[in-house]
């Protein structure tokens, strides 16, 4: 059965690598690409991304605009305050493709292929994803192969309390499509990117074709490992065809056995590679991850993207590390480099004048009057607490820090009534009351599980983390139940891999019945069965008749059906799994009392990193490494 590998590949609009519009749209002509054949792209669609804005959001900027009273808050100019800011990315790229460059070139039969699976499978993108705007799409066949480049803006349509009704964010945009956040192995966008590529291997099901693990003995090879690899064959080759072909062979024959020899070697080191340990880098600084990525990229340094990161296995530690050293940070405004001391303090801070006296502990100049007002020791002009944002003005200062008393309290008093009472969610209400006490003392930094509110205990990421498991535990969950619910998540997903399994090879069946009977009734060749074969399975269907033999696509349609409520069922499933195993990983570190110790020694990690920020740990050490059910 003939088969097709597939691929899906997600791109910034930041990253150098991760979006090229004008290459898409051939505004300039590559050394890859056949002038000739550019008239056989396919343009679905073609719109700048200051276009794409206009339509989705000028109405939602009108009305947010018209509420703010102060200019200096209004958006004028939506697409620019994205693509300016560090918060979202103004448009991301899909690149997807069938095959490969070497069994399904363009201009050959299977290229053809892969172009009308491309073409079904670009038709049918926007209905699956209403969040993402596809303002430019093409399918171009001017290089080595068919291949897919789809430019989307994801946007949410949720209200929010600041900002736009209506605005740019990937996580919301998935978030509302049904891939919520469960954790670091299953964010949304791991989520989406799984769903994607079932639709492409439905796709390739319903053709009567199997989906190829491509590359499947150089899964963990590097560009340059597998250029070695092909070397050494090469040189194999070489030296076979010298030794029968050249009179003069004895010298060539040496240099090749000692290439073939060093070859060999290379071999060998690239399995020690593949048992090297895996690291997880963590980076504060977002450009500067984007950086070492794309350098990892260029030169070869195979990683696994995570939410809060990426890993990579230990023996590149020492060229990731040159990495790092290479990369030039862009220069910090004064005013960020205050909000996020402002930020940092805060938790510690028992009301305003205690935050104020904290920055000039700090270093800060204050300056009082009608405008309370900033000035770091090498810093020029003060700056205005109003002049941060409303979430830095006086008012919500105070409000902030009122927030975080009131969640203090009421966490201290539901501590002491669970202790009293001898509940199990004891627990879990110390470890979250350590972690504040860790983050107030300067041990930890806290991360917001909302990017667009405010930093408190309430917005704080690891506190959410642990109030879901107290309110499991609160409801009647133990360890030992937790670790019963994994059992069965596991199992349901074992059965539920079983069913699709079993769906994908029923419509096999059925595209395989198809092609059969085109070939015996329909007169259309085959390029997988003989008229023997198709004569040989009718027999057992006695009711087939030349009469009634297109029936069979109702059959297709309903195994096509089955297939991909099979794969969606399977899809549920490993998430709700993933979601179990986090909960249990947390659960035994919580009851073990260690959690929070742990967070703070991986904390200290990054903090002595010889190229702060940014930071190396164990992946093994950090939160369980889920690896879905192979399909």
């Amino acid at each position: 059965m003939e088969q097709f590998s597939i691929s899906l590949t997600l791109g910034k609009a930041s990253d150098p690598h991760g979006a090229n519009l004008a290459h898409n749209n051939r505004d300039f002509s590559a050394a890859n690409i056949s002038p000739e054949r550019t008239p056989d792209n396919i343009i679905f669609e073609t719109m700048s991304p200051q276009k794409a804005y206009e339509i989705l959001f000028s109405e939602s900027l009108e009305a947010y605009n018209a509420k703010q009273k102060q200019p200096c808050r209004r958006i004028y100019d939506y697409y620019s305050h994205i693509a300016n800011g560090r918060r979202e990315e103004p448009f991301y790229e899909v690149i997807v493709q069938f095959g490969d460059c070497k069994n399904a070139p363009c201009g050959s039969q299977r290229g053809e292929i892969a172009k009308e699976m491309l073409i079904d499978y670009m038709q049918k993108f926007q209905k699956r994803n209403p969040n993402l705007f596809v303002f430019n799409a093409v399918l171009h066949m001017d290089e080595a192969s068919p291949h897919l480049h789809i430019d989307f803006v994801p946007f949410y349509t949720k209200g929010r309390k600041n900002g736009p009704q209506k605005g740019v964010s990937m996580r919301a945009a998935l978030e509302e499509m049904g891939f919520p956040s469960r954790g670091r192995y299953d964010s949304p966008v791991i989520g989406w990117e799984q769903s994607e590529r079932i639709a492409m291997e439905l796709i390739l099901m319903r053709r009567g074709y199997q989906r190829e693990d491509k590359n499947a003995h150089y899964a963990h090879m590097t560009v340059a490992e597998y250029k070695r690899e092909q070397d050494a064959r090469k040189a194999f080759e070489y030296l076979r065809r010298t030794k029968k072909n050249e009179p003069n062979a004895a010298a060539i024959m040496q240099s090749l056995k000692l290439r073939v020899a060093e070859l060999t070697t290379n071999a060998q080191e690239m399995k020690r590679e593949k048992l090297s340990p895996y690291k997880s880098f963590f980076y504060t600084d977002r450009d500067k991850q984007t950086y070492v990525q794309t350098e990892m990229e260029r030169i070869g340094i195979p990683f696994r993207q995570t939410e809060n990161g990426f890993e990579a296995q230990q023996c590149y530690l020492d060229a990731i590390r040159k990495i790092e050293k290479s990369y030039k940070a862009k220069p910090v405004s004064a005013r960020d480099k205050l909000r996020a001391e402002i930020d940092r303090l805060l938790p510690n801070a028992k009301d305003l004048d205690d935050l104020i006296a904290r920055l000039q502990s700090a270093g800060y100049e204050v300056k009082f009057g009608k405008y309370t007002a900033f000035r770091a020791k090498d810093g020029v002009s003060f700056i205005r607490l109003r002049s941060l944002g409303a979430e830095y003005s006086v008012h919500a200062l105070e409000n902030r820090i009122k927030i975080n008393r009131q969640y203090e309290k009421k966490l201290a008093e539901k501590l002491d009534a669970a202790k009293k009472a001898g509940h199990e969610n004891a627990r879990t209400l110390f470890m979250m009351q350590t972690y504040t006490v860790a983050v107030k003392y300067g041990k930890l930094r806290q991360r917001k599980r909302n990017p667009d509110q405010t930093l408190t205990w309430v917005n704080d990421a690891e506190l959410d983390r642990l109030l879901r498991l107290n309110r499991l535990i609160r409801d009647g969950a133990t360890l030992n139940s937790l670790r019963r619910d994994f059992a069965e998540k596991e199992k349901t997903a074992a059965e539920k891999q079983q069913l699709f399994d079993k769906a994908k090879e029923r419509l096999q069946y059925a595209h395989d019945l198809r092609e059969k009977l085109e070939l015996l009734f329909g007169g259309i060749p085959s390029a997988r069965f003989t008229r023997q074969q198709a004569e040989d399975t009718v027999r057992g269907f006695p009711n087939i008749t030349a009469q009634n033999w297109r029936n069979v696509e109702n059959m297709v349609a309903v195994y096509t059906e089955k297939a991909e409520q099979a794969a969606a069922d399977l899809g549920t499933a490993e998430r709700e799994l993933k979601q179990a195993a986090e909960i249990v990983a947390l659960a035994e570190k919580v009851y073990a009392g260690t959690h929070v110790q742990e967070l703070i020694d991986r904390e200290n990690e990054a903090r002595l990193s010889d190229y702060v920020p940014n930071g190396t740990l164990p992946a093994d050490n950090n939160t369980p490494v889920y690896r879905p059910l192979r399909r």
